[in-house]
């Protein structure tokens, strides 16, 4: 009796996707090249992952190179500098999730509080512009700026107490360099999403608490914040997906080996290894390692996130 009402409910709810989709046909045929997209550049290239337990033979090919069953990552997590990478991507991925994440919400906060158009165009404006530029250009301007020898800030330093300061080559200075050289670059573009989700909100409410006698600061802290709350939440859930990604790009350009105990990551290391050293077999497994956790931290996330705040990226109720 239960198994016929299970196969009811099941004909009930096909017959309904069924009506959705030609109800909706053009919205599914606009869908098609996107998922055709996925399919051919993302979920057939992932059968190669089966090199991760393979000793890659550059005339075998991935399939015809011999298996060795978990031999690559017993030797990858064996490896000298696998502890540090790990801990390296963890703490900058901790550092750009405590500065850069909340920076692009108190940036669109605080321009959604300028009255005059053109002004508020014009910031906006200056601070979208680096996101253009690419690492490879901010990295060498860093260094050009950072340079012990003919450095601007070198310079400066020496004007005054006649003292210059190895930025580049020590490791203490690397963490606060990163986090602001991400912070100028990123920062700006990220509050495009903020500001899009601010112009969405209904005036009115602004208008009946302004008659309340709220002031600038509360309106903001009481309507626009919780307005917003789903999109951080969102926004948050993705950043803690992506904690095994501490920035290759920005990290890359600005490191060097002198620093590698606080700069070397698990990307970094991956690129050595990978591209360098032609170990792909290890590199895939680094690439696996890392999606497995990050997959994990992504339902994790999603279910924190939507047991504290009540919004999520997906439900899986």
């Amino acid at each position: 009796m239960a198994q016929k009402i299970l196969k009811k409910d099941r004909g009930k709810k096909a017959k309904l996707l069924i009506h959705r989709i030609k109800v909706n046909r053009q919205i599914y045929i606009m869908l098609i090249p996107v998922v055709l997209f996925y399919l051919l550049f993302n979920y057939l290239p992932m059968s190669g992952i089966v090199l991760a337990w393979k000793k890659y033979r550059h005339t075998m090919g991935i399939w015809g190179s011999p298996w060795v069953g978990w031999n690559v990552f017993k030797k990858l997590f064996a490896h000298p500098d696998m502890s540090r990478a790990i801990t390296n991507t963890l703490l900058i991925s901790a550092l750009k999730l405590a500065c850069c994440f909340p920076a692009p919400i108190i940036l669109a906060l605080f321009l959604n509080e300028f009255k005059n158009k053109s002004y508020k165009k014009t910031i906006q404006t200056m601070i979208y512009l680096p996101n253009f530029i690419s690492w490879v250009i901010i990295g060498g301007l860093i260094k050009t700026a950072l340079s012990y020898d003919y450095g601007i800030v070198n310079n400066i330093l020496a004007m005054f107490d006649g003292s210059r300061i190895q930025f580049l080559t020590t490791s203490k200075y690397f963490y606060p360099i990163l986090i602001l050289s991400e912070i100028w670059k990123s920062t700006g573009w990220g509050t495009v999403i903020y500001i899009a989700a601010i112009s969405g909100i209904d005036p009115t409410l602004y208008e009946a608490a302004s008659i309340d006698g709220c002031k600038r600061f509360r309106l903001m802290l009481h309507i626009t914040l919780p307005s917003i709350l789903p999109i951080i939440a969102i926004m948050l859930i993705m950043q803690l997906s992506n904690i095994m990604n501490a920035g290759f790009d920005s990290v890359y350009n600005l490191y060097n080996p002198v620093i590698y105990d606080v700069a070397d990551i698990i990307d970094t290391m991956l690129y050595r290894l990978g591209v360098e050293k032609g170990q792909f077999e290890t590199a895939t497994a680094i690439g696996l390692f890392k999606n497995v956790i990050n997959f994990t931290l992504l339902i994790m996330g999603n279910f924190i996130t939507k047991r504290l705040s009540g919004y999520s990226m997906y439900s899986l109720d």
